[in-house]
């Protein structure tokens, strides 16, 4: 999603507020460059606790009628600290909703710094994420933006690591719940896009990655079945990929606040 104007104005006054416990997440890790598929009509800033969630609403209205900014309370209670608040930010005619939520604390890797963002969950915790969000409802943006992850992470890698976040599914069960839901609102990709999708193009790259992501699932689970379900395979600089296009990728597991993988390189002794 590139970002607007407005929405950089915006930006620029709430990224200094951001942590590592008040921190970006959705689409906007994925799509803030310029060349990005979609825009969005709002920001999501994710903490581990209600109490995170109060302070850094509260500082971020501040910060934003500080700068000439109209803010309207939409949803949450704003007198206590809850886990999910709402508020549109707004002048001169153009506004962006802003929600901040507590989310489970529960990931592969640290929160990241990020020169646009401040701080930011790591992509492929987005990935992950985005995997379980298909899995359950059918919004197009979920859709063109899995489409777009895929580039960077293999989907197979996507979906078994998915389950780790969620122990009720296997690899094979996610993807088939994602295949449900993966269709796209021709009214909804009109307002969202930000250059001209090709809805064939789009469906052709969807059913292509799934089947492959399919036929690599099984063939990792029939061929290796003590492979833990709900792990990510790193290389040696930690960077995710998938075991079955390098036998050489170490398991990562999630845990508390993510942590960066450690790689034991075996000796050529």
């Amino acid at each position: 999603m590139p970002l607007t104007a407005f929405q950089k104005d915006v930006l620029q006054v709430i990224a200094a507020n951001r942590s590592e416990e008040s921190h970006f997440a959705g689409g906007l890790v994925l799509n803030a460059s310029d060349d990005s598929a979609r825009y969005s009509h709002d920001f999501d800033i994710f903490h581990d606790a209600a109490e995170e969630v109060a302070s850094a609403s509260l500082k971020d209205v501040k910060s934003l009628e500080l700068n000439g900014f109209t803010v309207t309370k939409l949803v949450g209670d704003w007198e206590k600290p809850c886990t999910f608040r709402k508020a549109r930010v707004s002048r001169v005619g153009l506004n962006v909703e802003i929600d901040w939520a507590a989310d489970s604390a529960f990931r592969f890797f640290p929160i990241e710094r990020d020169p646009v963002l401040g701080w930011r969950l790591h992509l492929f915790d987005m990935a992950t994420n985005k995997a379980l969000a298909l899995c359950a409802r059918s919004v197009t943006r979920d859709y063109i933006d899995i489409v777009e992850l895929h580039q960077t992470y293999p989907l197979p890698a996507i979906v078994w690591a998915a389950c780790g976040k969620d122990e009720g599914f296997s690899p094979r069960l996610l993807l088939e719940m994602m295949r449900r839901f993966a269709r796209i609102d021709p009214a909804k990709i009109t307002k969202i896009q930000a250059r001209e999708i090709d809805q064939v193009a789009l469906k052709i790259a969807w059913t292509d990655m799934s089947i492959y992501a399919e036929q690599e699932i099984t063939k990792l689970a029939d061929s290796q079945p003590d492979t833990p379900i709900g792990v990510a395979f790193v290389d040696k600089n930690g960077k995710p990929g998938w075991i079955g296009d390098d036998p050489k990728l170490q398991i990562h597991r999630p845990s508390i606040r993510g942590c960066l993988p450690v790689v034991h390189l075996e000796s050529d002794d």
